[in-house]
């Protein structure tokens, strides 16, 4: 038997075989089966019969074809390329040019869900080549090969846009969209779909008026076709893409509420046509709430972002991008509207995981910013001075220096307070050097809280003198700071006793606070001030006065949650003014109005209500000073309940020093108590602890330790007798 016989009979039988594991579904054993019988014939192509040479050919095709289709079932895209492409190869063999650029489309669809969109673009080029080969003119393509066409500039438009290659993607959507309209009417889905992707990479391109353009055409239409009853013209998707393009234009020009309006629509054309697309509906309702937290609509924003925040906990894992982005918007609309205690656990979620997730869309920096003036505010200086350091080491390799400057002084005022004086100091002059030449706001900023710390440490001239420059500056950049230097040199005065002095000043501050800005927590905190120094000089009823009218503001309809605290302050300020008056009933009433409204807010051990319990303990010791004994018995043992609790709640916070004076504070009653109560022992061991802290000279809790210091000699020598 001759060699090309023999090769005839093993193409023959390896065609057997190849039929056989085809219907049996083996398609790899038939691939390589079609493939041997291929080669065979191919090495007698002379002698072979044509009609064998095509029937392993297709079937060659048709199994690499299955073998692709199976790949890309698995998501194993790699392998369907080899298969296609060997497939391509088997078409191009036979000039069958329509169904190899077929399988060249689905190599290049493939190269795209591999993010390969260069090596993509290229092959859909090659596809255009071949589609126009021996075509004169677009308008003598065969319908078949215009489809394919149409497909390719399709999806090579598609990456250009993902390359960010905008001009060439803009040009392949030019040349795309007159086709469509010419195989498909320019009020096809299609077409339709196409101007509107053509309209979101015109806004990239900030061509915003043709992208405008575009897209009323677009809504003109489709609101001509819902008024008709009919079905929407594109996919919800896009009709999602449009509306979504027509909101960032409305952004990009300014047009905020045109903008809210926009995703107003969208959310309910969500719950109509994709009410189980959590991850849209989540977006639209995050994109919302951020909008209306810009425009101060802070109550209606938290919702909605709390409602994005708990679909995208469900939607995604912890590190999820779009789920710190939500956790973040709700952390500081809670901060915004003065809930501290949920903005605090936010934030303290937030931080953990913030670090973790790649690709953030928000700056870690500004989140531990934040956190830090939030842990600043509510008197946890430990964690506010961590989040400011890891800000600052954030930003330096950002390149933002005024963030980084706003961030130095957040830790510089965190150090000052915490007690790093050194520190502080470093920090302020830094920024004062740096900020010299263009005296900013923030410069002012620097000055101001400087001055603060040095009349902490003792330098008063030292501040009044920076103070005083800051004042005499006409920079504009100064106003905002003018109001608190006007209040610093107001306090100072009335500490000099030079009390009209300092009620100008504070009559300088308010001035500055009404009329350039209406401030309402600082003219609270002004009137308070004054209401404090008339007291001094004994003017009750001009102290109780003011006192009223600021709780009179504070009391508005619409007033914001937060402002709680600062009504409470001003009952404690007239407390004060009824407690020098002779007034303990009224003293006593106010302080309680206080105590029980940051019970209600901050909860009962909160370091500001344990003060405040504190103080309320004070006014019934004073109440019983002048009760016989067995009268003031009971005022006094409920007065000494109240302070143990709260000094077991202090010493349970694990701050020291933070709350040293507070100890110090409830200690000194407790041991005035134990004088009353004629146990010298006790009070004795309450001072021994009380001298190991250092309280600040001329202090109130100064003269009430040397008070206790007096009565309990007193006492010690009535019990050696």
């Amino acid at each position: 038997m001759q060699n090309w016989a023999f090769r005839a009979l093993m193409a023959d039988y390896m065609m057997q075989v190849a039929d056989s594991a085809m219907e049996s579904s083996k398609t790899g054993v038939a691939v390589e089966s079609y493939e041997e019988a291929l080669a065979i014939l191919k090495q007698d192509e002379d002698t072979s019969e044509e009609e064998d040479l095509s029937k392993a050919r297709k079937g060659c095709i048709k199994g690499h074809k299955m073998i692709a289709i199976d790949c890309e079932g698995f998501g194993d895209f790699r392998s369907a390329i080899e298969q296609r492409k060997r497939a391509c190869e088997l078409l191009e063999s036979e000039n069958k040019v329509v169904p190899a650029c077929h399988q060249l489309i689905s190599i290049a669809y493939n190269l795209g869900k591999v993010d390969e969109y260069d090596k993509s673009s290229v092959i859909l080029s090659d596809v255009c080549r071949k589609l126009f080969k021996g075509v004169t003119s677009l308008d003598y393509m065969p319908s078949d090969r215009l489809h394919l066409l149409v497909k390719a500039y399709h999806m090579r438009a598609i990456c250009f846009t993902k390359m960010a290659k905008w001009k060439p993607a803009l040009d392949q959507y030019d040349e795309l969209i007159p086709l469509v309209a010419k195989e498909s009417g320019r009020g096809s889905l299609d077409y339709m779909s196409l101007t509107i992707r053509k309209a979101a990479l015109l806004v990239t391109l900030k061509n915003y008026a043709a992208a405008t353009e575009l897209l009323r055409n677009y809504f003109q239409m489709a609101d001509i076709n819902d008024g008709a009853g009919n079905e929407l013209i594109v996919g919800p998707d896009d009709h999602s893409l449009a509306l979504d393009t027509s909101a960032a234009i409305d952004l990009k020009l300014g047009k905020v509420d045109d903008a809210i309006t926009t995703f107003e629509k969208k959310l309910a054309f969500l719950e109509e046509h994709l009410p189980q697309d959590k991850e849209m509906k989540s977006d639209a309702m995050h994109k919302l709430g951020c909008l209306l937290s810009y425009k101060k609509n802070h109550k209606e924003a938290l919702p909605l972002l709390q409602s994005a925040l708990d679909t995208r906990k469900f939607l995604f894992d912890g590190r999820n991008k779009f789920l710190i982005e939500s956790s973040w918007a709700v952390a500081a609309t809670n901060q915004t509207l003065g809930d501290t205690d949920k903005a605090l656990a936010d934030y303290e979620i937030l931080l953990e995981k913030i670090d973790l997730v790649e690709d953030s869309p928000i700056n870690s920096v500004v989140v531990h910013n934040s956190a830090g003036k939030l842990f600043f505010e509510d008197g946890k200086i430990e964690a506010a001075v961590s989040s400011f350091t890891k800000a600052l080491e954030g930003v330096e390799s950002q390149g933002d220096d005024a963030l980084k400057k706003n961030i130095m002084l957040n830790l510089a005022n965190a150090l000052a307070a915490k007690g790093e004086i050194d520190g502080a100091f470093d920090l302020y002059e830094d920024l004062e050097r740096m900020g010299k030449r263009k005296r900013s706001q923030l410069y002012y900023f620097t000055l101001y809280n400087k001055s603060l710390l040095l009349i902490k440490v003792g330098e008063k001239e030292q501040a009044k003198d920076i103070l005083n420059d800051i004042i005499e500056t006409r920079s504009s950049k100064a106003d905002d700071t003018k109001g608190n230097v006007y209040i610093t040199l107001g306090i100072l005065s009335v500490e000099e006793k030079k009390i009209e002095s300092g009620l100008n000043y504070y009559e300088d501050a308010l001035a500055m606070f009404v009329d350039e800005r209406y401030d309402i927590s600082s003219i609270t905190q002004t009137k308070k001030l004054m209401a404090m120094a008339y007291l001094e000089t004994k003017k009750y009823d001009v102290a109780i006065t003011i006192l009223e009218d600021a709780l009179t503001e504070l009391s508005q309809p619409g007033m914001e949650r937060k402002f709680y605290q600062m009504k409470a302050e001003v009952w404690n300020c007239m407390s004060k003014v009824y407690q020098r008056r002779g007034d303990h009933s009224s003293a006593k009433n106010f302080a309680k109005l206080a105590l029980q409204t940051y019970k209600s807010e901050l909860g009962e051990r909160h370091p500001i209500t344990l003060r405040n319990v504190s103080n309320v303990s004070v006014l019934l010791l004073e109440e019983a000073e002048g009760l016989t004994k067995s009268e003031a018995k009971s005022i006094i043992d409920a007065a000494k309940f109240e302070m143990e609790g709260a000094l077991g709640a202090f010493l349970s916070l694990n701050d020291s020093w933070a709350y040293r004076f507070d100890v110090a504070s409830l200690k000194t009653n407790l041991g005035l108590v134990a004088v009353w109560q004629g146990k010298p022992k006790k009070a004795r061991k309450l001072l021994k602890q009380i001298e190991g802290i250092e309280v600040l000279a001329d202090s109130v809790l100064e003269k009430r330790i040397a008070t206790l210091k007096v009565l309990l000699e007193k006492l010690e020598k009535e019990k050696e007798k």
